[in-house]
């Protein structure tokens, strides 16, 4: 297991900030470079005819920007909002079980980027056993990312509840002492 100080490192604000930065910088050019309308990583779940279908829109150069935006953009992405959510969850709740969260997003992304990489490969020729286990990697992985938000929302609200009462009890201790 990954040690406190690791933990404690990522929820430096400095960190926090470069990696916010990169996270918008990936998303940006991810945004700019990958086909959005086709890209089978953006939908929450899909059909073998559905991909094949989202697939066959691209044109073959539009296909291997796409498979080079996977391994040039999405790779390195994985690591970056990893590590960012990581450290927020680690700051918003000091408890380093949460922080498998990210983990399961980051492990369900690479195979779905593993699989996606294949059936770009492998086109013309359907491959349905590739796109199941795509689709299945892809719902999975935005599941996590519903729980990664649930989380860092529930986190921030106890934050700020914890934050306020604190407040609160530093005020009544002045007016004590008046």
């Amino acid at each position: 297991m990954v040690s406190n100080s690791f933990f404690s490192s990522l929820v430096k604000r400095h960190i926090l900030i470069l990696l916010a930065v990169l996270f918008l910088l990936f998303n940006f050019l991810l945004n700019y470079f990958l086909p959005s309308e086709n890209a089978l990583d953006l939908k929450f779940a899909y059909s073998v005819d559905q991909a094949y279908f989202a697939i066959s829109n691209l044109s073959k150069p539009d296909r291997e920007i796409y498979r080079l935006g996977i391994w040039a953009l999405d790779f390195p992405y994985m690591i970056v909002y990893g590590l960012l959510a990581s450290g927020l969850l680690f700051y918003l709740w000091r408890n380093k079980v949460i922080v498998l969260i990210p983990l399961f997003i980051v492990f369900f992304d690479l195979i779905e980027n593993i699989l996606i990489i294949s059936i770009l490969n492998n086109y013309p020729i359907e491959k349905p056993v590739l796109a199941i286990m795509a689709s299945i990697t892809t719902t999975s992985k935005w599941i996590f990312v519903g729980l990664l938000l649930l989380s860092i929302l529930i986190g921030a609200l106890r934050l700020m509840k914890t934050m306020r009462n604190h407040s609160i009890l530093v005020n009544e201790s002045e007016v004590e002492k008046i």
